[in-house]
Order: C-alpha cells, then sequence, then structure tokens
C-alpha cells in the first residue's frame, strides 16, 4: 500500500478513493515526523557533544586541582613523618645516654 501511495497513481479498485487519500497523508504525515525526529536527534546531539566537551575540561580542571592538594598532603605526611622518626631518635639515644 506504501508503494502505491508513493507513486501517486489511485490503483484500480483496490480501494476507494478515499482510502487512497488517507493512505497518502498518512505517508506525508509519515515523512515529516522523520524529518522531525532526524532533526532533534542532531539538535540532541549537538547539544550532548557540547556538555561532554565542557564536562570534560571541568573534570581535568578539578583533577589538576586535586593533583596539587594531594601534593600539598604528601608533603605534609613526609614532613610529620620525618619529625617524628627524629623526635623517637632523640628519645631512643637520650635514653641510651643515661
Amino acid at each position: 500500500m506504501k508503494e502505491t501511495a508513493a507513486t501517486s497513481e489511485p490503483p484500480n479498485r483496490l480501494a476507494s478513493p478515499e482510502f487512497f487519500f488517507l493512505l497518502q497523508r498518512m505517508d506525508r504525515l509519515d515523512e515529516k515526523l522523520s524529518r522531525e525526529i532526524k532533526d532533534v536527534d542532531l539538535k540532541l546531539s549537538a547539544r550532548i557533544d557540547t556538555l561532554d566537551e565542557k564536562l570534560s575540561r571541568e573534570i581535568k580542571e578539578l583533577q589538576v586541582r586535586l593533583d596539587a592538594k594531594i601534593d600539598t598532603l604528601r608533603f605534609w605526611t613526609i614532613g610529620a613523618v620525618i619529625t617524628l622518626i627524629a623526635g623517637f631518635a632523640g628519645v631512643i639515644l637520650t635514653l641510651l645516654q643515661r
């Protein structure tokens, strides 16, 4: 039936003219709806790509900031451990000298 509607030629009494008209109308609506769906799909894909790029940029910025904070924390942790070791070594040396 769809092929019949696409050719715009009335069939040889397969159906009434009203049915043929409705068939053509359905075909046009189907094409219009398909076109609109493709348009929406393209718009959404573009917006998703834009958001993906923006989020990727923000994640990289946050990762750089987090890495800097972790490096600072690592520096302070190593400093605290060295201070504790030096303190215990001093206490042990003091006890051994008595």
